[in-house]
């Protein structure tokens, strides 16, 4: 425990050395409604509970690195309206920046989940999806140390600004297509593949990526480790997460469905150059105890584990 003791005495002394980790994600409302079973058709059917949350890819990601004290950049737009004043807000409160802001209107998203835990969703876009090219202007380069990119941030305009942006920064890429891997446009990621990013999935996003040619996951991941050239970990439910790159292996654990929030942490341990395996082991181990332990969760147990896995190398 000296090692560790050490470790969180100068604060991370890694942050020091790093280079920033550039996130792109969205910020929004998100409307959340607690259902005993989904609707079939047309029936009346009982909301359990409903809340309202700030949510977004960008949101949660810088969240995450905010309470590491890892150095990061965040592009997520607020926009404008009532939706984008309880955001800004929101991200106020969580000490996250405000580095755009937009004329449109923020948008939010609806969530159902049921009591299994099984969720579908509708959004309802704003200008937090918008890419806004003179982001990029403010960027040192050489501050830079890698990308995590967001699939909801293809979807907006300025897409081909951001392509550009991420092919001038020449840096590693970690791409999470989320919950918008079916609606990705197949130019678009045709051409994100060419800037070898990292891909981060669900087994449904990368049958849909790799246009629905294997309903084998591992031969799913051989084809699109082909069209990117990088490693690619496919989150495959209750059976585990599987790695196809220098190594290929399965990870086996339970099924935490925040695809999005685990990735952050795994681009963190990466950045705190942990290997792939044990970097899969972490953002497990750390978002499990996130989805079934929040009430009691605190973020000083996650650096604790993250010191001595450091500490071990």
């Amino acid at each position: 425990m000296i090692i560790v003791n050490l470790f969180f005495e100068r604060k991370f002394w890694y942050t020091e050395h790093m280079k920033k980790i550039l996130i792109i994600g969205s910020a929004h409302v998100d409307f959340v409604s607690h259902v005993d079973r989904f609707p079939q058709g047309n029936e009346e059917f009982n909301v359990i509970r409903q809340e309202q949350i700030i949510s977004g890819t960008g949101f949660k990601a810088a969240d995450i690195f905010q309470h590491f004290d890892f150095p990061y950049e965040l592009y997520a737009p607020v926009g404008t309206g009532i939706y984008g004043e309880t955001v800004e807000a929101e991200m106020v409160a969580h000490n996250l920046p405000i580095n755009v802001r937009t004329q449109l209107v923020n948008g939010c998203t609806y969530h159902m989940v049921d009591e299994e835990g099984n969720q579908t969703y509708f959004s309802v876009p704003g200008g937090e999806y918008n890419f806004d090219m003179s982001f990029a202007q403010t960027l040192e380069k050489d501050d830079i140390h890698a990308v995590l990119l967001y699939g909801e941030m293809l979807s907006g305009e300025g897409v081909i600004d951001l392509l550009n942006t991420l092919d001038d920064l020449e840096k590693p890429i970690y791409f999470v297509p989320g919950e918008f891997g079916d609606q990705m446009d197949e130019d678009v990621f045709h051409a994100l593949c060419s800037l070898n990013p990292i891909l981060l999935l669900s087994e449904t996003d990368a049958y849909y990526l790799s246009s629905e040619k294997y309903h084998d996951f591992k031969l799913t991941a051989e084809y699109l480790h082909t069209m990117t050239g990088s490693d690619v970990m496919i989150f495959k439910n209750n059976e585990g997460m599987y790695s196809y790159g220098d190594e290929k292996f399965m990870l086996p654990c339970e099924h935490v469905p925040d695809i999005e929030l685990q990735a952050a942490v795994f681009v963190l341990a990466q950045l705190a150059g942990i290997d792939v395996k044990n970097s899969m082991a972490f953002m497990y181990d750390f978002a499990k105890k996130l989805e079934h332990d929040y009430d009691d969760f605190t973020f000083a147990e996650g650096k604790t584990r993250l010191a001595e896995i450091i500490a071990q190398k």
